[in-house]
C-alpha cells in the first residue's frame, strides 16, 4: 500500500496529537490514585483504528511508546508499549464484533491497565502488585467510559472535518 503526502500528514498530526497528549498527563499533578491516568491519547488511537486501519493504529502506538521511552525512560516505554499494543488488539477485536464505541473504549482500557500491570509485576518481581488490579479495573470502566464518550461526541465532527463539509453556522464556503 502506497501512502499519499496527505495520509503521511494525517499521521503525523496523530501522532503529534497523541505524543502531546501522553506528555500533558504525565506532568499535571492528577489526583488519581498511584498509577492511574486518564488515559486520553487513546482517544487518538481509537480514532485510527476506526476511521484509517489497524496499521496505521499500530504503527501509531509503537511511535508513541517510543516517545514515551525517549522522555520518560526505559520502565515507562515499556510499559507503555506493553498497555498499548494488548489494549489495540483488544480494541481491534472489539470493533471487528461490531462493538460500541464505549465497549471498544473500556475494553481497550481495561487491557491496557492489565498488561502495564503484569509488565510492572515482572519488571520488579513481585507478584503482590497484583493486588492492585481490582482498583485498575475500576479505573479503566471509568476513563474508558470518559474516552469513549469523549471520542462517541468528536467523532461526527472529525469525520465532516475529514470530508470537507465542516461548516461554521451563517458562513458560506468560499
Amino acid at each position: 500500500m502506497k501512502r499519499t503526502a496527505k495520509d503521511i500528514t494525517t499521521l503525523g498530526l496523530l501522532l503529534a496529537l497523541a505524543c502531546a497528549i501522553s506528555y500533558i498527563e504525565s506532568v499535571l499533578p492528577i489526583p488519581l490514585p498511584l498509577g492511574v491516568k486518564p488515559g486520553l491519547a487513546s482517544i487518538v488511537v481509537m480514532y485510527t483504528l476506526i476511521e484509517r486501519n489497524p496499521r496505521d493504529a499500530l504503527l501509531l502506538t509503537l511511535l508513541k511508546s517510543g516517545f514515551v521511552f525517549l522522555t520518560r525512560g526505559v520502565t515507562a516505554g515499556i510499559l507503555s508499549a506493553s498497555g498499548g499494543l494488548l489494549a489495540l488488539g483488544v480494541m481491534l477485536f472489539c470493533h471487528k464484533l461490531n462493538s460500541s464505541l464505549l465497549t471498544i473504549s473500556i475494553s481497550g482500557a481495561a487491557a491496557h491497565n492489565l498488561a502495564q500491570l503484569i509488565a510492572a509485576a515482572l519488571l520488579l518481581q513481585n507478584i503482590n502488585l497484583t493486588y492492585y488490579l481490582p482498583v485498575l479495573l475500576i479505573a479503566a470502566v471509568i476513563s474508558g467510559g470518559v474516552t469513549g464518550g469523549c471520542l462517541a461526541a468528536l467523532l461526527p465532527r472529525l469525520r465532516a472535518a475529514q470530508n470537507g463539509t465542516l461548516r461554521k453556522k451563517g458562513k458560506e464556503e468560499p
